[in-house]
């Protein structure tokens, strides 16, 4: 699932401030324009076994190799994803803790800043384990989740193929100011990989000259996984846009966001009702008015009638 309100109440119980998701319908430069400061690129997508992959616009020898553990820089935060289903999480991770530390406007907030301190000098595998260790971050994450979905294997964890799986990989730009480069950060992968070199001059000025990078890289992962494969989708992590509104007293926009983000908590309410006990009841009441196995055999006719349809 890729919902932005979900994911922006996940940064903030986390103790982020000063920061949104927003979905992106389209990668070109108008709608990039649109996003204001955009820290970071979340990119969902249906996982496809290497082998299954096609290779219409890059040949094994042009794709991007993974950097060496030796190569990466000390200030580059890149974890090895050891934690079943948290891929979501660890790509939310990846983009606020390689944001600008001088950035005014974003504070990670008391527990991912001692997070940070604290596995600085820690190679990707251990930065892995002390996600997938924390109790602060599992439990938040398991409040916007199913509770069984955050799982700890101790080890980078892969999907094996057997079942339709999803995957979130981000795209940060260096924070240096030589030789800026965009990182894509897979936790799957042994190291992080860049795709490609940010130019001087932004071009258009409207918009980072990191973001085009990030976008061919993105258009050629897909091309890569193929175009009968349509599950995809993108988030962008930019500024809250009511920092913005309120420095400008905007106030239509302002009551716009906050319009927003009430629709936000409102949903995240509902997702962390437990539905289960109404569910029961209800087919509980079903078995009593003695409709439960005429309404399951239709579901199951349904669902064989659509299956058949979609040529499964």
């Amino acid at each position: 699932e890729s919902d932005p309100g979900v994911f922006t109440t996940l940064l903030e119980d986390l103790g982020v401030t000063g920061v949104e998701l927003s979905e992106l319908w389209s990668l070109e430069d108008e709608a990039l324009a649109q996003l204001g400061p955009v820290y970071g690129l979340i990119f969902l997508f249906q996982w496809i076994a290497p082998q299954q992959q096609t290779t219409q616009t890059d040949s094994n020898d042009n794709a991007p190799q993974p950097l060496s553990e030796d190569e990466i820089p000390s200030d580059l935060f890149f974890a090895h994803q050891v934690a079943t289903n948290a891929c979501a999480t660890q790509a939310l991770l990846s983009v606020v803790l390689n944001a600008p530390q001088d950035d005014p406007n974003l504070n990670l907030g008391p527990l991912l800043t001692e997070f940070q301190s604290f596995t600085a000098s820690f190679p990707p595998p251990l930065k892995g384990v002390a996600i997938a260790s924390s109790p602060e971050i599992q439990a938040i994450h398991n409040s916007l989740a199913r509770p069984e979905s955050f799982l700890a294997e101790g080890k980078v964890h892969v999907p094996t193929g057997d079942e339709e799986a999803f995957h979130f990989v981000a795209y940060v730009p260096s924070q240096s100011n030589s030789n800026k480069v965009v990182y894509e950060l897979d936790g799957l992968q042994k190291g992080p990989l860049v795709v490609g070199s940010v130019p001087p001059e932004e071009t258009p000025a409207t918009i980072p000259a990191w973001l085009p990078i990030a976008r061919t890289a993105i258009q050629s992962k897909m091309a890569r996984i193929g175009t009968a494969n349509i599950k995809f989708n993108c988030l962008a992590v930019v500024q809250d846009p009511r920092i913005a509104a309120r420095a400008a007293g905007d106030e239509a926009t302002l009551r716009a966001c906050e319009a927003t983000r009430r629709t936000w908590k409102l949903e995240t309410q509902r997702r962390r009702h437990n539905y289960v006990p109404l569910c029961m009841s209800l087919l509980e009441e079903l078995a009593k008015l003695g409709q439960l196995e005429t309404l399951t055999k239709e579901a199951q006719e349904r669902v064989a009638a659509k299956k058949k349809a979609a040529g499964k």
